[in-house]
């Protein structure tokens, strides 16, 4: 390798792959076989048709089966020899989930054997169409999917009716949710310095039992695999700090220096080790280790035994650029939070497009609370944006207000008009939960200039429910987050999980999450 040529890894986002089958009539003796299957295929290129327009890809097995159809054959799928063949490509493509058209009355034995085969989240869909039996198809194939219950997809389905103008909007989070949960199971974390920091028990889980129902692996290492890297960096390869540094400034990020805390050599050394931690990425997702988020823990290995916070990890390795040039997005949070972690690459897999923040509960106020990371966040939030150029400028490096040596990646979040979706999933007495809410991103009334941490990465969230109600239901001092409104997919995840969801913006959720027994 050409020496200061990085190391590049492919992109890290989530496949958007769905299946789609409709089936039809196995009978020779029934009326209007032409026109049927004709509607039939009207209704499925046309929700294909709509599914592609959401961004998401469409394995359509049909298309190919059925490519030399001619004028008056059979279009859906009504036979098990043509099973084998949709199967087959199902299980070749690795979709995330299935969709099943019932437009018209087929018989639920295909439909079966298709769920039992290809063991992924399923939904029947029909149209809404007093002219076909299509309410009569959905709700059969359902009632037989529930009585055989053949595998915890086929007993736990979902179920949507389009209306004429074939409208997908309620499909659409379920899809998402889907591919969500696809790419945790399909996913690793690594945990560097493993888990918990401080003492924080809520931060630790279970890796084994996580293992069985939603991601693939939780890989474990020590910081020192950072720091070798880093001292090595340091030493025989510094020109990409240097880099580094004049890519900031080039972007007007601020490095304020106080010859105590942020020194020219902490500073190098935080850069060294976010670019250690990026090429250990790199190197895993090279070697075919699908890596979807990562966790560091700071105190007090690094930001004691060695000297120096690892800020700069978490403010870069989920941001989409840098330095060296375009990269993956990967969600990182800190001290070993694996619940943190997971939900954090969750809304990632809901929302791909930019980085989740990651960070404390540090502030409640009347109207807000305020998410505030222990030295850095996504560089995303500083203003809201992908392009260094907008986010570097709103952000600055100064000392850190804990730990031997470092500076804290600190910024004030812009507000926003759309809401954003915060989550949390936690644990109590071995039972999972997820908690989520939505509110726009505001300005902060609060000063926090004189405060501790006040050099820290602030985002100040639209507060829905009484403070002391809000405070008394939260599982967490950390939080993750995304822009927009993803609260209708975190219903359907929850559901795909079978864990209870509480709404952390609605005061009934609330309530009925302090009687549940």
């Amino acid at each position: 390798m050409v020496k200061n040529e990085p190391k590049v890894a492919s992109e890290n986002i989530p496949l958007q792959k769905i299946g789609l089958v409709s089936f039809t009539d196995p009978r020779s003796e029934v009326k209007l076989i032409e026109k049927r299957e004709n509607y039939i295929k009207h209704c499925h290129n046309g929700l294909k048709s709509k599914l592609e327009k959401e961004g998401f890809i469409v394995v359509d097995p049909l298309q190919d089966l059925r490519l030399n159809a001619k004028k008056g054959d059979i279009w859906g799928l009504n036979n098990l020899s043509d099973l084998q063949f949709v199967i087959k490509r199902f299980l070749d493509d690795g979709v995330s989930a299935l969709i099943f058209g019932c437009w018209t009355w087929n018989e639920p034995n295909i439909p079966i054997e298709l769920a039992k085969k290809v063991n992924v989240p399923i939904a029947l869909v029909t149209v809404n169409n007093p002219s076909w039996p299509g309410i009569t198809a959905i709700s059969s194939t359902g009632a037989s999917f529930w009585e055989s219950a053949l595998n915890y997809q086929i007993k736990n389905h979902q179920r949507f009716i389009l209306e004429q103008n074939e409208n997908i909007d309620e499909i659409v989070p379920w899809v998402r949710s889907t591919i969500a949960l696809n790419y945790l199971k399909n996913g690793k974390l690594i945990l560097w310095g493993g888990s918990p920091a401080l003492n924080m028990e809520h931060l630790n889980d279970d890796i084994s039992a996580l293992k069985k129902f939603i991601i693939c692996d939780i890989m474990t290492q020590d910081q020192y695999s950072i720091v070798r890297i880093a001292e090595k960096i340091l030493a025989e390869n510094h020109e990409r700090v240097t880099s580094f540094v004049n890519w900031l400034k080039e972007n007007n990020c601020q490095i304020i220096y106080d010859n105590k805390m942020t020194t020219k050599e902490s500073v190098d050394k935080q850069i060294a080790m976010y670019l250690a931690a990026k090429d250990i990425v790199n190197e895993n997702i090279k070697t075919g280790n699908n890596i979807i988020g990562v966790s560091i823990k700071c105190q007090p290995e690094l930001s004691v035994e060695y000297g120096t916070t690892p800020c700069l990890i978490p403010a870069f390795l989920p941001y989409p650029v840098d330095s060296e040039g375009k990269k993956p997005i990967i969600p990182t949070v800190c001290e070993g939070d694996i619940k943190g972690l997971l939900t954090s690459s969750l809304l990632f897999g809901l929302n791909s497009k930019i980085p989740p923040l990651f960070g404390d509960l540090k502030i409640l106020d009347e109207k807000y609370f305020v998410i505030a990371n222990c030295g850095a966040a996504s560089a995303f939030y500083a203003a809201n944006s992908n392009d260094p150029k907008i986010s570097l400028s709103k952000a600055a490096i100064k000392p850190q207000c804990q730990g031997e040596s470092g500076g804290a990646f600190g910024f004030n979040t812009p507000e926003t008009k759309s809401e954003a979706t915060f989550a949390r999933l936690i644990r109590i007495d071995k039972e999972y939960f997820l908690q989520a809410g939505t509110g726009k991103i505001v300005s902060q009334i609060r000063k926090t200039e004189d405060s501790w941490g006040s050099t820290w990465p602030h985002t100040a969230i639209e507060l829905k429910v009484p403070g002391n109600l809000f405070i008394k239901a939260i599982g967490t001092n950390h939080l993750s987050l995304t822009l927009g409104n993803y609260m209708a997919d975190l219903r359907h995840f929850s559901k795909l999980l079978s864990i209870p969801l509480i709404e952390l913006d609605k005061e009934k959720s609330i309530r009925k999450f302090f009687n549940r027994k």
